[in-house]
């Protein structure tokens, strides 16, 4: 159904041009900050990730393709710490008009299996408090809360 492939220079960029103002939108919709001091993490927090651009030591980042037809539906981002033999799924994106066909479904599936294959014990991830859809597809995934964080505005 699908398969992955090595995110090039170009698609970085691209992704880096989407992901910063995406993230912050997020950070806005989560947390009490303006878009403008949410636009400031999101970039500091991608620019620390991403080092030393594609080439960062340890993060992992995929086109999703439709193995049948070559076409791109969404990206895989995440990365393995060996130190403590984990993995974290920083994202997956399926593209908008592709959601609800089960590609986030075989994505995961597709990514426990590789990291089983390599020894990895355990995937962390994070999922915003007002993403029911990405909250819904972990849980059905079989991933558990293992913290959870609240905030009230004031």
């Amino acid at each position: 159904m699908i398969k992955l492939s090595k995110v090039n220079e170009v698609e970085f960029e691209e992704y880096l041009d989407f992901m910063i103002p995406d993230h912050a939108n997020e950070i806005t919709k989560n947390f009490n900050l303006t878009l403008e001091q949410a636009l400031e993490e999101s970039e500091m927090m991608i620019n620390d990730m991403f080092k030393d651009g594609l080439a960062t030591e340890g993060q992992c980042l995929y086109n999703i393709i439709k193995a049948n037809s070559n076409e791109k539906v969404g990206l895989l981002w995440y990365s393995i710490i060996p130190e403590i033999n984990s993995a974290y799924l920083y994202h997956i994106l399926i593209d908008e008009h592709e959601r609800g066909k089960g590609y986030g479904t075989k994505t995961i599936e597709m990514l426990q299996d590789n990291l089983r294959e390599r020894g990895v014990n355990s995937i962390g991830l994070s999922v915003f408090g007002k993403n029911d859809g990405a909250y819904r597809l972990y849980k059905k995934m079989g991933y558990s809360n293992t913290r959870i964080s609240m905030e009230k505005t004031l």
